[in-house]
């Protein structure tokens, strides 16, 4: 039975084709936002995500410097900001902790290569450990050791792009001057971003040499802006890591707060909130187009009901009962819903794969995600906004008196 109510609405629908093609088009367009918005949403969650696995995850415990809150005055007794020996104290005190590094971002600098080629680049200064503790991969050479650091050897281990700048790729070997100081290039890093994360350096563009030879020129700058990262062992050591460090930093800093301490599981569980808010917003923003279709499907089938009250009362005569001609006519209400509601999740789908692809051509880390809770979504309120508003014009269709609809 529903097979030939398919049928039928089929050829009614394409007898006002074009008229159809509106209503389906309101349709499309709230069915086709829900699935692309939800999917890149998706898709920049995941990438972040992944970024912030590779370096440990929600295992990660961070401790950055900053302005004191309370016993500003007592800063002059010790040294100002965060030290290495404030690392290695904490290395000898910590427990559940299987990874460490200390880096201070200077911010961008002039670079000259040894060729004569000067351009812009990050400058970081890190202890030994900097590569272990990101994650990061060379692509050629190798990274300084702690005795060449503690000797304040001038080396340094230089980016992607960096080095595709001075020495079109090739670094190994050459030398170069940055903020007063001149090194060796002994290493470059392979060519891998990380989307969504920033620690004041660019991923592919920047120079990282020993933070003992660094803080020779620039001791201020450097254990102002130094920062000690930790990874646990696990996530349910964090807390206990966390009251430690704080209490043993207080202790070394005399009382003043010039530290903050990041715990990675809670910044996550922020950033799926945040994202999960933008998911509810775009389905909001959707589903008032979604909305505004119905209110056509319902306008378009009351005039259909109208101009077809004399095929209504024909039914009615040779024994098709009101349940039937509602049926019919609901039919057809869901076929329009149901059809706009699958172009639409389609078109979602192509665009957020085109996307997705624009976007990793300049960020190769980002991962591409089809949301398939937002392609069930769109499709089941695609359906129910034809069943809803298309009750009431199959309910009227359905309580016409036959020898009237005849006469008319």
């Amino acid at each position: 039975m529903w097979f030939e109510y398919i049928k039928i609405a089929r050829r009614a629908l394409l007898g006002q084709r074009f008229r159809s093609a509106l209503t389906v088009l309101s349709i499309t367009i709230g069915a086709f936002a829900i699935v692309w918005m939800t999917s890149l949403a998706q898709s920049g969650l995941s990438s972040l995500m992944r970024s912030v696995e590779e370096l440990g995850g929600a295992r990660v415990v961070m401790i950055t410097s900053q302005r004191p809150k309370r016993a500003e005055n007592r800063r002059a007794n010790y040294t100002r900001g965060l030290t290495l020996e404030d690392r290695e104290f904490l290395l000898t005190k910590l427990p559940y902790v299987q990874q460490t590094t200390m880096f201070a971002s200077l911010d961008r600098q002039d670079v000259l290569g040894d060729t004569g080629i000067s351009a812009r680049t990050d400058f970081v200064a890190a202890t030994s450990d900097f590569l272990t503790g990101l994650n990061l991969h060379l692509a050629d050479g190798r990274m300084f050791t702690e005795e060449e650091a503690a000797k304040r050897a001038r080396l340094c281990v230089v980016g992607h792009k960096t080095a595709e700048k001075l020495w079109d790729g090739h670094a190994i070997g050459h030398s170069l001057s940055i903020a007063g100081l001149r090194c060796r290039v002994i290493g470059q890093l392979a060519n891998e971003d990380r989307w969504g994360e920033h620690w004041g350096f660019d991923w592919l563009d920047y120079v990282i040499a020993p933070r003992a030879a660094v803080i020779d020129m620039k001791r201020q700058e450097v254990e102002s802006s130094s920062l000690i990262m930790l990874r646990t062992d696990r996530v349910e050591h964090n807390e206990i890591v966390k009251r430690i460090t704080n209490a043993l930093l207080v202790e070394r800093h005399h009382g003043v707060d010039d530290f903050m301490i990041w715990d990675f599981h809670r910044l996550m569980a922020k950033f799926q909130s945040m994202f999960a808010i933008m998911e509810a917003i775009v389905g909001m923003i959707a589903g008032i187009a979604l909305l505004v279709g119905g209110i056509g499907i319902m306008n378009m089938m009351l005039v259909s009901v109208a101009e077809r009250v004399r095929e209504i009362g024909i039914r009615k005569a040779i024994g098709a009962s009101p349940r039937a001609i509602s049926a019919q006519f609901l039919c057809e209400a869901v076929v329009l819903s149901g059809v706009g509601g699958t172009i639409g999740v389609a078109l979602g789908i192509v665009m957020a794969l085109v996307s997705s692809a624009v976007i990793r051509h300049f960020k190769p880390s980002w991962v591409s995600i089809i949301s398939h809770s937002a392609v069930l979504v769109a499709l089941s309120v695609s359906l129910l906004i034809g069943v809803v508003f298309g009750y009431f014009p199959a309910r009227r269709a359905g309580r016409m008196d036959a020898i009237l609809a005849m006469r008319r």
